[in-house]
This record gives structure tokens, sequence and C-alpha cells, in this order.
């Protein structure tokens, strides 16, 4: 096996990559629990100035399947295809 193969791998025989699709655009996440916070910085790399508020939304999941993301929280995706939609909204 390769050392790329291995890293990749984690030393165990188990890919722990999994790709999550963020406002249509695919992303390569480390584990099954992604958060809030993930989720928004890969949406928005370079935030929006001002109070700005994220409405987080996802289906396609594990655990749970379909829902809203708060700050805080996580969710358990799929090994290939959970979906999520970030909405950003100005307080004015």
């Amino acid at each position: 096996m390769s050392q790329e193969s291995k890293d990749k791998d984690h030393g165990n025989g188990h890919n722990k990559d999994y790709e999550i699709i963020i406002n249509g655009t695919p992303h390569v996440v480390d584990g099954e629990q992604v958060s809030y916070e993930q989720v928004v910085g890969f949406a928005f790399p370079t935030p929006p100035e001002g109070q700005t508020r994220f409405t987080v939304t996802f289906y396609k999941a594990h655990k749970p399947k379909e829902g809203t993301l708060g700050s805080g929280e996580t969710v358990e995706v799929k090994k290939q295809g959970t979906v999520f939609n970030v909405k950003a909204t100005t307080k004015s």
C-alpha cells in the first residue's frame, strides 16, 4: 500500500473522507460529524461584513435525515451526497 493510500485510509483500511454538497459545490470533510460552523465556513470563507446570520438547512443526511442546523450543532452525514443550503441574512 502506498503512503498516500495509508494517509487517506488513516491506517485502518477505511477511507474517512465524506463528500458533502454546500450551495451546489462539493466539499470533502474528514469524519461523519459536520458542524454548523464547518458548513458556514465552507459556504462563506470570507464572511460578509456587518451583522450576518446564517440559515443552514440540510437533507440526505444519515442522522437526522433532514432539518435545520443551528450554531453549535452537528449532523451525521452520509459517505456521499448530504446536501446543505446556507443562506446569509443581514440584520438592519
